[in-house]
């Protein structure tokens, strides 16, 4: 299949990275991904996020550091499972480094008690065991080691974990 003409032209190129930047924010490398997959021509794509970097309206630092306070911050995600997301949308590993630098074991233990006090109020009247895998499984979905996941889950539901049966 022949690529439109329209694909080679800067312009038009700029008016569909534009139209992508004003529905969500993007990473330079995602975005790019974007308007190749869509047709246009890859070097003319890296000329024009080039410009649009150049004057600001495309900043992967900042991209970054805003996914972090989202992902971490409100949504209690583990950094493990941040740093995970900003490098499946295309940011270098030093951008990654750079806006996950804050987050610590401390940070993760508190985002998990977090989950865990907000999801303890939906396990009670559930027996012991049906609590535990279902609280120890809200923590590992978002991310959590298995040390983290075992050690919040004991401090709120106050007690040890119960004998699994074998299936």
């Amino acid at each position: 299949m022949k690529k439109p003409e329209a694909a080679d032209d800067p312009e038009v190129v700029r008016e569909m990275a534009l139209r992508h930047l004003d529905h969500r924010p993007f990473g330079i490398a995602e975005l790019a991904a974007v308007l190749v997959r869509k047709g246009a021509n890859p070097d003319v794509v890296d000329d024009v996020l080039g410009r649009l970097a150049g004057v600001g309206l495309l900043d992967d630092q900042k991209y970054a550091a805003d996914l972090v306070e989202m992902k971490h911050a409100a949504r209690h995600m583990s950094r493990r499972a941040v740093a995970l997301d900003l490098a499946r949308r295309g940011l270098s590993s030093e951008v990654v480094a750079a806006a996950t630098a804050d987050l610590d074991d401390e940070s993760d233990w508190v985002g998990a008690r977090e989950v865990a006090t907000r999801q303890a109020r939906r396990l009670a009247g559930l027996n012991n065991a049906t609590a535990w895998r279902r609280l120890a499984g809200a923590l590992a979905r978002k991310g959590y080691s298995p040390a983290v996941v075992s050690g919040v889950t004991r401090e709120i539901l106050g007690n040890t974990p119960p004998e699994m049966p074998n299936d």
